[in-house]
């Protein structure tokens, strides 16, 4: 609840300050990592009972693939590696609680440690039957990219 808070007062701050630079900052980095096995995908529920799949902003000089790495393991306490970027998707904020984003997903596998709870939430394996009503609003667009994505690569493996 308290790290949900902070967000939106980061939020509000840089675009109280995007709006005395007439709107001249670009949106932020942020990376999204989909990590399916057995037809369960690793999530964190935050404290509103949403889903969310790991990831973050991006910070300064790094690499998005960097980035989804840190932010799996911060999160989940596991470390991924990852695959293909699956896409990116783009948010242009209308409410002074959200920033402007470009989100790059990638498609990810655990290669090591320790599932843990984190100051974002608690990390889990979830069905893919019950994923989508447990994500949040953004996250259904995340896993549609990855859906579509999937379907690609099985029907490339068929030919």
């Amino acid at each position: 609840m308290l790290y949900q808070a902070l967000k939106k007062i980061v939020s509000v701050v840089f675009n109280l300050f995007n709006l005395l630079l007439l709107g001249n900052l670009p949106p932020f980095g942020c990376v999204s990592v989909v990590v399916e096995e057995n037809a369960q995908f690793l999530v964190v529920e935050l404290s509103n009972n949403k889903v969310v799949f790991p990831g973050g902003f991006m910070r300064w000089r790094e690499h998005p693939a960097q980035a989804a790495l840190r932010e799996g393991k911060e999160e989940t306490g596991l470390m991924l590696r990852t695959g293909s970027v699956i896409g990116y998707l783009t948010y242009a904020s209308t409410q002074l609680t959200r920033m402007s984003t470009i989100n790059i997903i990638y498609e990810g596998e655990v290669v090591g440690g320790t599932l843990r709870s984190s100051i974002e939430g608690r990390p889990f394996w979830l069905h893919e039957s019950e994923l989508r009503d447990r994500l949040n609003q953004d996250n259904r667009v995340v896993l549609d990219a990855y859906l579509r994505y999937r379907s690609q690569q099985s029907q490339a493996k068929a030919y």
